[in-house]
């Protein structure tokens, strides 16, 4: 996508990081140009939601609190693969600055799950959940935090 004149260039290879707790999407943006270069996703499997129901059993509380287990469980296996992918990417020079948006009741633990490289180059972060919105909204929250 190219950027409108209204949204200021990226001066460098910049990634921009649109998470929620099941998926991550990551952008880079250099100039002009920003562009979907990979999705990370950690949705449950139907056979893992199947055997988790038998596990826990059906109603009540404790059918809640294993779904907000799983939840949690999903996101951890997410900001951690999220971590080494960005890791394995900036070790490459595929970017020099990086930008995340992530609801805010989450930002704590992405910020824990980083590795310390990644957080030094964070630029922006953009405590909302973005990750239905349109690329140039996301832009436009990222350059204004």
């Amino acid at each position: 996508m190219q950027l409108p004149e209204s949204l200021h260039p990226f001066n460098q290879p910049t990634f921009i990081v649109v998470t929620d707790s099941v998926q991550a999407k990551l952008f880079k943006a250099l100039d002009r140009d920003v562009e979907l270069v990979h999705v990370i996703s950690t949705k449950l499997e139907p056979m893992e939601q199947e055997r988790s129901q038998v596990i826990t059993g059906s109603g009540g509380a404790r059918s809640a609190d294993a779904h907000e287990n799983n939840q949690k469980w999903t996101r951890e296996q997410l900001y951690e693969q999220l971590s080494k992918d960005l890791m394995h990417r900036h070790q490459n020079g595929e970017f020099e600055a990086l930008a995340f948006t992530v609801p805010q009741e989450h930002v704590n633990e992405l910020k824990e799950s980083l590795h310390v490289d990644l957080l030094k180059i964070a630029d922006a972060w953009v405590e909302k959940n973005l990750t239905n919105d349109e690329l140039e909204d996301i832009v436009l929250h990222v350059q204004e935090a």
